[in-house]
């Protein structure tokens, strides 16, 4: 019997987890943070484990789990090219299968799409108004080349440790938005109208990801939709239902 160790960080890795302890398949889930634990239902075939692995932690922890039939379901976000990297590099050095869950972008061109944070950060600084950011806590420092930093509204996790390093950061408290996402498009709206946003900056986050309304929120309240663009993936991804169709017809 497979034993699946799967790193989550979406709505996804849930689903995978869930599918699996639907099947009284023993699997290990990883999330980054404590956080990602707590949002996940209890399971009784699953067992959980909070905290950031390097790779040597990731790597270790392989070559000392060789007899359990491993295999790797790497369900992090799109946007945590290091993580797969360090995930995709110790499965192929340990010689236990990849398998990268990925989901679709829904992105058809909408709004102005940057390569990277520090690309659209760039183009923000000669614009004026406030802006409502919505891509995650990790990167933030990296929108402080913006400037003025009263027009810059963080939306985050509700968690006590992202607050802190916000602050450190120098946000203004009175601007940080936690909620736990997705969101709908008349909650999007609302939260741009309420702090007179002029832009929205997101990442392509897919269906589940709430992408699609964003960028009808941003269209009715008329901000301007900056879009940060994927890394480039470095192995095949499959969808939910494709890798459960795998799952099915060759581990169980």
């Amino acid at each position: 019997m497979i034993h699946p160790l799967i790193f989550a960080g979406t709505t996804e890795g849930r689903e995978i987890a869930l599918f699996f302890n639907e099947n009284k398949i023993t699997a290990d889930v990883y999330t980054a943070t404590e956080y990602g634990v707590q949002v996940l239902p209890e399971m009784e075939y699953i067992n959980t484990h909070a905290g950031r692995l390097t790779y040597d932690d990731i790597n270790n922890m392989l070559k000392s789990r060789k007899d359990e039939n491993i295999i790797i379901i790497d369900a992090t976000h799109p946007y945590a090219a290091l993580v797969t990297e360090n995930l995709y590099k110790s499965a192929e050095n340990n010689n236990i299968k990849y398998f990268r869950l990925l989901r679709p972008s829904t992105y058809t061109g909408s709004g102005i799409m940057f390569e990277s944070i520090e690309k659209a950060a760039e183009y923000l600084k000669n614009t004026t108004g406030n802006i409502l950011l919505a891509t995650g806590s990790k990167e933030l420092a990296k929108y402080k080349a913006i400037g003025d930093m009263s027009r810059l509204y963080p939306r985050v996790l509700p968690d006590s440790d992202v607050i802190k390093n916000i602050l450190d950061l120098g946000y203004p408290l009175k601007n940080i938005i936690c909620m736990q996402g997705p969101f709908s498009k008349d909650m999007n709206t609302a939260t741009l109208k309420h702090i007179k946003a002029e832009f929205l900056v997101t990442k392509d986050t897919g269906k589940t990801g709430g992408f699609d309304e964003k960028l009808e929120a941003a269209k009715s309240a008329g901000a301007e939709l900056i879009v940060i663009g994927r890394p480039e993936e470095k192995s095949k991804g499959y969808t939910f239902e494709e890798l459960k169709k795998i799952m099915l017809e060759e581990y169980l």
